[in-house]
């Protein structure tokens, strides 16, 4: 079970985790080029001692936050995942595709917030999660009044 945050809750997080996405310190390794941002995130996850692992901590946590508040960033991902859902047999499976689709729902959010390029852009993506947020605080006090 997630928390549901507040309204004012919620942008703060998102402010923070956009602060960290867009001040990334990349400067440690300047040998190296990764070719995209899963191919970041793997070389973070799995190399020890790794120059960005406090950056990368810092974005999961702020991710593990806000993971119920997330859109899926694209109209394939989602039917992607339904055609997938569909199609399992067990609540194993279910729970598998789950983690599988949570990954990558953080690292298109990640991506959504990097190729921002405008306050209205970032208020349009605010706006979805709110919208998220209300759905789901919506959805809790409903089922306490049954």
């Amino acid at each position: 079970m997630y928390n549901i945050l507040t309204s004012e809750q919620l942008l703060k997080e998102l402010n923070k985790l956009k602060s960290i996405i867009n001040n990334f310190d990349y400067s440690e390794l300047n040998n190296v080029t990764f070719l995209n941002l899963e191919s970041l995130y793997t070389y973070i996850s799995e190399v020890e001692n790794n120059p960005f692992q406090r950056q990368y901590e810092a974005i999961q946590a702020s991710l593990d936050i806000l993971e119920p508040f997330i859109p899926f960033a694209t109209g394939n991902r989602a039917k992607e995942f339904l055609i997938q859902a569909s199609q399992a047999n067990s609540d194993e499976e279910i729970e598998l595709l789950k983690k599988e689709f949570a990954s990558k729902m953080r690292i298109d959010f990640i991506n959504t917030i990097r190729m921002i390029n405008s306050d209205y852009e970032w208020e349009s993506l605010v706006q979805i999660c709110e919208a998220i947020r209300q759905s789901k605080e919506n959805n809790l006090s409903y089922e306490y009044q049954d």
